[in-house]
């Protein structure tokens, strides 16, 4: 394999080191995306519980309130399973990531091994050639 397919294949690889890593990143973005939602549903949930708990009014309104926090239940409870398996997607892409740069590395290391091969071949045939023009 000469230099030049090598250079390729190490182009190739940083093509997919980057890709791998801008994956990973709109990973961790809609995981952090994700944690925002199930924190308002949160400060949702709490603002409800005390808007409840500080009015005189607090039971006229407890069946509304009752389903309103059913559903911000179901709702973060969406949410937990949701980041979870986001948690799992972002690990898998750091994974391939971590994958593709080595890949990468070892490409290098490849090309730098055969660029270190010629260059001492042609050192080698520069030396031979005066040698055979020393003699008669």
């Amino acid at each position: 394999m000469s230099a030049a397919d090598i250079a390729k294949r190490l182009k190739r690889a940083e093509r997919l080191t980057a890709v791998q890593e801008q994956m990973r990143r709109a990973a961790e973005w809609q995981l952090a995306q994700t944690r925002r939602d199930a924190d308002a549903v949160e400060a949702d949930r709490a603002a409800l519980l005390a808007a409840v708990g500080s009015s005189a009014h607090g039971h006229l309104f407890l069946e509304a309130s009752n389903r309103r926090l059913r559903g911000l239940a179901a709702r973060a409870t969406e949410l937990e399973r949701i980041a979870a398996s986001q948690t799992a997607e972002v690990r898998e892409q750091g994974l391939a990531l971590k994958r593709a740069e080595l890949n990468a590395e070892r490409i290098e290391t490849l090309l730098d091994r055969e660029r270190e091969r010629v260059e001492a071949i042609e050192r080698l045939d520069g030396l031979v050639q005066r040698r055979d023009a020393s003699l008669p």
